[in-house]
């Protein structure tokens, strides 16, 4: 009796289950597939349907979570203005001047990454479209604490008074410019000026800030 093949025929690969995102993720990925197009095409040229295909959702599925595009735009900023209240609330509680240098120069240059540049041009170009935003952010209570916390520090005697503490917000100048000198030149060419801006920016903190009698 001949014998018979009795190999087992290969078996398909189970299908892989898809991985449900959850609101917040894919809120995330929206917010970020937005950003991308807002910088390469402007605001008012993005559209909808465009994001949607970066994001690699449907149109549809993009108005579940926003409403406009400038739903997202002004979710974008307010992100950027919740980093900025996180950094400055790393200024509370030091003990001396160098401290406090120290932690403004590490979270303001730390911070400066792509999607913060990114935001900020977009801030930039397109900002009018939110002033209660803008207001909130440059003349509202973030910068009222900002300055009451150096207030507080000049009242103890840690830091010397002097124009920069009467404006404290004016702090930031060098870093601004470090942020335009990176978009304009990219991050790469732009690394050493950076660096340099950096640099000079803690030692003139450090000589304006610090009281005379140590």
């Amino acid at each position: 009796m001949k014998s018979t093949d009795s190999a087992t025929p290969p078996q398909a690969e189970p299908r892989k289950k898809r991985t449900r995102l959850t609101p917040e993720v894919r809120r995330q990925q929206i917010l970020d597939a937005a950003l991308a197009e807002f910088n390469a095409l402007g605001f008012t040229a993005a559209s909808i349907s465009k994001i949607a295909s970066r994001a690699g959702i449907s149109k549809a599925n993009v108005y579940v979570h926003f409403a406009s595009k400038d739903d997202m735009f002004e979710t974008l900023l307010d992100q950027l203005m919740t980093r900025s209240r996180t950094n400055w609330s790393q200024l509370q509680d030091v003990a001396s001047v160098d401290e406090l240098v120290e932690r403004l120069i590490d979270f303001a240059y730390g911070g400066l990454t792509d999607d913060t540049i990114a935001i900020t041009r977009l801030l930039i170009t397109e900002g009018h479209r939110m002033p209660h935003l803008l207001e909130k952010w440059m003349i509202g209570q973030a910068k009222a604490d900002r300055q009451a916390l150096i207030e507080g520090y000049v009242e103890k005697g840690m830091v010397k008074p002097s124009p920069l503490t009467e404006h404290f917000s004016f702090v930031m100048a060098p870093v601004v410019y470090a942020t335009v000198a990176q978009m304009v030149l990219g991050r790469d060419k732009a690394a050493g000026e950076v660096e340099a801006i950096k640099e000079t920016h803690r030692k003139l903190l450090t000589l304006l800030l610090t009281p005379t009698e140590r």
